[in-house]
Formats: C-alpha cells, sequence, structure tokens
C-alpha cells in the first residue's frame, strides 16, 4: 500500500478547487496574495494580531462597555 504524500507544490486548498474554477469561467485572474506570507508564518501572524486586538479589547473594557457615565 503507497503512502499518502503531499504533492510538491503544498496540499490545495479551497481557493483553488473551488475559488479559482468559478474565477477563471468569469474571465478573472487569480491575483497576489494582500500579505505575502506563507504556512505557519502566516498563522503566527494571525495569532500576534488576536493577541495584540485581545489586549486592547481587554484593556479598554471597561470604558467601552460597562460606564456609560460622563468623564470630567
Amino acid at each position: 500500500m503507497k503512502p499518502l504524500l503531499a504533492e510538491s507544490s503544498g496540499w490545495p486548498g479551497v481557493d483553488e478547487h473551488v475559488v479559482l474554477p468559478f474565477a477563471e469561467a468569469a474571465g478573472r485572474s487569480p491575483h497576489p496574495p494582500l500579505i505575502p506570507l506563507e504556512g505557519d508564518v502566516l498563522l503566527f501572524a494571525f495569532l500576534c494580531a488576536g493577541l495584540v486586538g485581545g489586549f486592547f479589547l481587554g484593556y479598554l473594557y471597561r470604558s467601552l462597555f460597562v460606564e456609560t457615565g460622563e468623564r470630567a
């Protein structure tokens, strides 16, 4: 039995199998990604962005959602 191995180009995702055929049928060409990161680096970037956003939301939670009175 032959083991299942990924191709050298990586595993194709939803973009290649679902979106790309419809875009090509409509005459649209794929554009380069907005964030030129790949693989685990992209996941790490989203993790850092979530941590920073979560920190600020937690830091400003009371002033945004709880305290409704005017400040002097």
